[in-house]
């Protein structure tokens, strides 16, 4: 396991601690500054904002109704997942997987070996938050709860925003508009997350394949894997001659004999390199897939079809069943982990490289652009069906106080509901430490 990670997050702690400090013991500025715990808020009184959209009351009433159902679905699926994951986890008895790392546990940009540090990335976990926190506050407004509060929530980093309606008037409130306002959060982030999917297979469509000649594999021990060639590179010259497809790089090669050293121009995401490769003979298991002259050089490479890659992509992209549709939507959640480690030919929806010069764009920019709808498309939903769990704090686990609250009041047993409410908080805790810690133990 690797820590390299460890000391610059020191390093931020200690400034944001000492910040912290010097605001509580100078006490600046209390109408902006405040604290949740070890979170500093940064906040406004200046909530007008949900008013303006307040005003189509009936539509977000029904919205709100419709997110309550939502929620509670998401909710039950999250739940019962991590129920599967957790007996699974003890009767296969896997080894400890890189993604239960401490680091990987936590949505942080560079620290989550799977999470890159890049704009989009950034742009994702903010606007995220800030449209989870916005429904909150939107709906409070229509329910016509006072919202005291709005702003940032850091800890250490920004870790999104917040609104604070008003405490008293929500408990005066009646049960649907409770858990209308509660579920308001996870709805917007199941709704932008839908429209960003949208708009990323829009974008995707627009994808043609790309006539230049990419490296899909390489031959362990043979010249290109000598000379330092990786899977995914593009050729662009042979000794100086422009290449174009694959035919004139094996038109080149047939011209050439074991023994003889070429130069070739490739570019690996983005970057060109030069790399010098001496030829050597045709393998025999390589034969029937090397087109013209058997005596003359082999690099070791064997290429990949753009047109597979975007067919793929496609089929990627527009399922044709039901099942295709939840087989389409687990690789789109999955797509970070195996992307990010180098094993999936789509990692240029994730990383933010330059275009894939296997693949014809339809503009410049548009991969940046394919990144920032990928990352807002994951990130929401991630946090959407997160904070759907009926655990503690988060809004399903406010949904689930309330209900219960309501539930034990009718039969005067309304004293029992942070009991049983902490139970069900505890109980979901323990189920998802299982699959964390209990790896370890089998080893």
């Amino acid at each position: 396991m690797e820590f390299g990670w460890v000391v610059p997050v020191l390093i931020c702690v200690i400034v944001y601690a000492l910040i912290c400090l010097a605001i509580k013991k100078h006490n600046y500025r209390p109408d902006i500054f405040a604290f949740m715990g070890p979170c500093l808020m940064i906040r406004t009184s200046r909530t007008g904002i949900f008013d303006v959209f307040a005003r189509f009351r009936r539509t977000f009433l029904v919205y709100g109704t419709l997110g309550v159902v939502v929620t509670a679905l998401c909710g039950l699926v999250m739940t019962a997942l991590i129920i599967v994951t957790a007996y699974l986890t003890m009767i296969l008895q896997p080894d400890p997987s890189p993604v239960i790392q401490p680091q990987n546990l936590l949505l942080i940009p560079g620290i989550n070996d799977f999470v890159p540090s890049t704009f989009a990335v950034w742009f994702a976990l903010v606007f995220a938050v800030v449209i989870h926190e916005f429904g909150h506050g939107l709906l409070a407004r229509v329910e016509k709860i006072r919202v005291k509060y709005t702003g940032i929530l850091a800890l250490v980093i920004p870790i999104g925003a917040f609104v604070e309606p008003d405490e008293e008037e929500i408990e005066k409130s009646p049960l649907p508009t409770k858990l209308r306002m509660f579920a308001a959060g996870v709805t917007n982030n199941m709704v932008v997350g839908a429209l960003c999917i949208l708009v990323l297979v829009a974008l995707l469509g627009m994808v043609v394949p790309g006539t230049l000649p990419f490296v899909q594999g390489i031959y362990e021990g043979y010249p290109a894997d000598l000379a330092g060639m990786q899977p995914g590179t593009v050729i662009l010259s042979i000794d100086g001659m422009p290449v174009s497809n694959t035919t004139d790089v094996a038109k080149i090669l047939s011209t050439t004999v074991p023994g003889q050293t070429i130069e070739v121009l490739g570019e690996y995401k983005g970057e060109q390199q030069m790399y010098d490769i001496t030829l050597t003979s045709i393998p025999s298991e390589a034969a029937g897939s090397v087109a013209g002259n058997l005596s003359s050089g082999f690099m070791g490479v064997f290429y990949g079809d753009p047109k597979a890659v975007t067919d793929t992509l496609h089929a990627w992209t527009h399922p044709t069943s039901p099942a295709g549709a939840v087989v389409s939507f687990l690789n789109f959640l999955v797509l970070p982990f195996s992307s990010i480690t180098g094993n999936n030919a789509f990692s240029m929806l994730v990383t933010e490289t330059p275009d894939p010069a296997y693949l014809s764009a339809p503009f410049d920019g548009f991969w940046e652009v394919v990144h920032i709808f990928y990352w807002c498309a994951w990130v929401n939903i991630l946090l959407g069906t997160f904070n759907a769990l009926p655990i503690g704090p988060l809004d399903g686990g406010q949904m689930l106080r309330e209900g219960v609250k309501s539930f034990l009041s009718k039969r005067g047993k309304g004293d029992y509901t942070q009991t049983v409410c902490s139970m069900i908080t505890n109980l979901l805790i323990v189920v998802i430490i299982i699959p964390i810690i209990m790896p370890y133990f089998f080893r």
